[in-house]
Order: C-alpha cells, then sequence, then structure tokens
C-alpha cells in the first residue's frame, strides 16, 4: 500500500491547501504528544510519591502508597490487582461494589483511556506489526516539500 504521491498533477493552490492542512496535523499531532507527555510525567510524580524509601524498608507492613502502617486487625491493607502490592483504604479508588484500584494504577489506566494507548494496545496484540508505517500525510508533505 505504499505509493508515491504526485503533487504535479494538484493545480498550485490545490498544494497550498495540501499542505496547509497537513502543517496543521503536524502542529496538531506535536500538540497531542505534549499532552500525553505531561500526563505520563505527571503519573511517574504520583508513582515516585508513593514509593517506599530506605527508611520504610524496615517497616514490611506499610502502604506501598503513602508508607502508612497497617494495623493488626482493623485497615490490615489487601493487595492491588494491578500492581500486586499492599495498600492501605485511604489509597484505593472504587471501581465498582467488587473492585477497586491504587492511586497509582487507576491514574495509570485513566491515562491509557485519555490518550487512546488503550486502542493501541489492544489493535498491537491482535494484529502485530514489525515497525511503525509512516502515515500517507507525512509521506505527501515530504514530497512536497522535495518539489519546492
Amino acid at each position: 500500500m505504499s505509493q508515491e504521491f504526485n503533487l504535479n498533477l494538484l493545480k498550485e493552490l490545490e498544494q497550498e491547501i495540501v499542505l496547509n492542512v497537513l502543517c496543521r496535523d503536524e502542529m496538531l499531532r506535536k500538540l497531542e504528544e505534549q499532552r500525553v507527555s505531561k500526563l505520563k510525567i505527571q503519573l511517574q510524580q504520583l508513582w515516585h510519591k508513593g514509593t517506599k524509601n530506605a527508611n520504610y524498608g524496615s517497616q514490611k507492613r506499610s502502604c506501598a502508597r503513602c508508607q502508612k502502617s497497617f494495623g493488626i486487625l482493623i485497615d490490615r491493607g489487601a493487595v492491588c490487582k494491578g500492581c500486586s502490592h499492599l495498600i492501605c483504604s485511604q489509597c484505593r479508588i472504587t471501581v465498582n461494589a467488587f473492585l477497586w484500584k491504587c492511586t497509582v494504577c487507576y491514574a495509570s489506566e485513566a491515562i491509557k483511556v485519555k490518550t487512546g494507548e488503550w486502542f493501541f494496545e489492544e489493535r498491537a496484540k491482535k494484529f502485530p506489526t514489525e515497525g511503525r508505517y509512516e502515515t500517507a500525510g507525512a509521506k505527501l508533505l515530504k514530497s512536497y516539500q522535495k518539489l519546492r
């Protein structure tokens, strides 16, 4: 499906219109990359904020997110099914009556939904590819720039 685009067939006005659309598309892609990057940085900060530091290494019965010590009978902690860490009741987000996730796993899933990453992960599972392909718009923009 890789075919070359011949821009000589288009009139100059049409070429300009196509070029404007492609430039706008490239700009929007860069803005989207920046937005996704910000979301991932926020997730990293949330994850690092909750990681156990050296002082808490000896305290095995503490929350993986806030480092709060667990009780013997009350708030003994539970294992998050997403990350397998022991989590206290304050660091859980209830998804439904029977399912909860820790704050980091919940934020990670939310980012996948906001960025559409879940779609590409599922598609990659069903249709594995070797590498990333160049879009038709990018090919067209390159061939147009060669003409100039």
